[in-house]
């Protein structure tokens, strides 16, 4: 069940009816998992917990008189190998994508590493220290994906394997299916691909198919869609893409839109040709005479399709679903075509930008992430700025200031819930005490799902909200605003603005 809770920092630009009663939408799905239906509440920004109360959503203490033993695959006496997979962004430097020189293979394993060594300087978790490994991949290799697994699982023989932003779920089963390896994953995967090994695969972001419901019944309760009007909807042969078109598919013909469906081949790890189709999709979509379109590939992928929207105009709307990696991301904006100006996006991702101009605050958790960045990272000099590309060190704006990287929300979410969990998983962990543990904690979460998230029973997934954004476009030379923002948004590079600020919670 979805519900919607208008946060206290917006509710005084909405009307009062706005911020009560109650509406429910039908469930359709095809997954094991239960769809999630709309009904509205109220709700408050979600401020983190002091830390005794955080201690309360651990397990039972352990047993500090047990003996340490290897007790399972990737745990010795005394040490637990994790493997901190990362992309190895040298091929795409060497093919002219423009990278800061700080996201460095290093840097992309301290964001976990640094935190790992804090633990062991404190004495480690229950007597073990972490030991990092990293394992890496090419993103212009699809191979390599999977050569990063088998690295994983047969050679270095991990506990378990953690991945912020970017790998492809198509190759997470060779871990979690083949090597029977925890992977835990800071984007979106299927909710069938978690039903495969539903005690090996969970994540940050909701699955596809909760992402494809969730989308489609917002647009339609928002009037983004009307009654009288042909949907389009772009998707790839990937699976949780797949998934998510499906589901959503059948919710709109169940509510008695007429669909068109076109689905871009992403298996052949052929980029241009990839593009080339998604550009191809516009003419077809204005031939079926279609009046809006859900956009479901990842950016990498669209960028044909969006460059053909710029090019011919085409009057039908377009909205994003967040079912594809980084899809609705501030990196995903800093790379996402210009001609996607004025698309929505219904997401988990939050956003510094407040709908009525102006910026919000960090709250208690993420101040904590942000410092903790600092600290780990002396190479930003002290300063990170909310917004800016991950990485950037020194980015000049038009009216000559210097800013720095934003922090990684993934990776200070991630390891927060890793700790506990490992904590709660008992003096001798294996991959089930884990997994058992990790699903009773909930808590704060970094620029996501306004600012709260939970594991469950049955809930592999950490967030809980969702809401609408809309692709914002910043030029070079837009100075800053008396509001303190650029057009709107936190930093001199494009970015997603809220609609209305309104959080829809997702309840199983």
């Amino acid at each position: 069940m979805l519900t919607r809770g208008l946060s206290l920092l917006f509710c005084a630009s909405i009307t009062v009816t706005a911020c009560g009663g109650s509406q429910t939408f039908s469930e359709v799905n095809n997954s094991p998992t239960p769809a999630p239906t709309i009904e509205r509440t109220t709700g408050e920004p979600f401020q983190s917990e002091p830390p005794e109360q955080e201690e309360e959503t651990t397990t039972n203490p352990v047993d500090s008189s047990e003996e340490r033993i290897a007790s399972d695959v990737g745990i010795t006496s005394d040490s637990i190998k994790i493997a901190v997979v990362i992309p190895d962004l040298k091929g795409l430097r060497d093919v002219g994508f423009p990278l800061p020189a700080a996201l460095s293979n290093q840097h992309l394993v301290e964001r976990f590493s640094s935190y790992f060594n804090d633990w062991n300087a404190a004495g480690g978790i229950n007597g073990r220290m972490i030991e990092p490994v990293e394992i890496s991949w090419n993103p212009l290799s699809t191979s390599s994906m999977e050569e990063s697994c088998i690295k994983a699982t047969l050679d270095e023989q991990v506990f378990m394997a953690v991945n912020g932003p970017g790998f492809s779920p198509e190759f997470i089963p060779c871990f979690t299916q083949d090597s029977d390896t925890l992977f835990l994953y800071g984007e979106v995967a299927s909710q069938a691909l978690i039903d495969l090994t539903p005690d090996r695969l969970f994540t940050l972001n909701p699955p596809a198919e909760v992402a494809g419901v969730v989308g489609v019944e917002l647009a339609i309760e928002q009037a983004i869609i009307t009654p009288d009007e042909r949907i389009g909807i772009l998707t790839m042969s990937d699976v949780s893409m797949q998934a998510a078109s499906s589901t959503a598919e059948r919710i709109l013909e169940t509510a008695g839109y007429e669909t068109t469906t076109i689905t871009v081949d992403g298996g052949s790890g052929d980029n241009a040709a990839s593009n080339a189709e998604s550009a191809a999709a516009v003419a077809q979509f204005t031939a079926e005479g279609v009046d809006h379109v859900f956009v479901m590939i990842p950016f990498i992928y669209a960028s044909g399709f969006w460059g053909e929207v710029g090019a011919v105009q085409p009057e039908w709307g377009r909205t994003l679903i967040d079912s594809a990696p980084s899809n609705c991301t501030p990196f995903g904006a800093s790379r996402t075509n210009p001609a996607a100006e004025g698309a929505l996006c219904v997401t988990s991702y939050d956003s510094y930008a407040r709908p009525e101009g102006g910026l919000r605050d960090d709250n208690e958790f993420q101040l904590t992430c942000r410092q903790e960045w600092l600290n780990h990272f002396p190479v930003f000099n002290g300063q990170s700025d909310v917004g800016v590309p991950s990485g950037e060190v020194g980015l000049e704006t038009f009216d000559g200031e210097f800013l720095n990287s934003d922090y990684a929300p993934w990776e200070c979410t991630m390891v927060r819930f890793i700790k506990e969990a490992l904590e709660g998983a008992g003096i001798n962990p294996t991959r089930d005490s884990f997994a058992n543990a990790l699903r009773k904690v909930s808590g704060p979460m970094a620029f996501r799902s306004n600012g709260t998230g939970a594991f469950g029973p049955s809930k592999n997934y950490y967030s809980t909200h969702m809401w609408v954004v809309r692709f914002t476009i910043v030029s070079p030379d837009t100075p800053r605003g008396e509001d303190g923002t650029f057009n709107g948004c936190p930093a001199p590079v494009n970015c997603w603005i809220p609609v209305t600020g309104e959080w829809f919670e997702i309840n199983e």
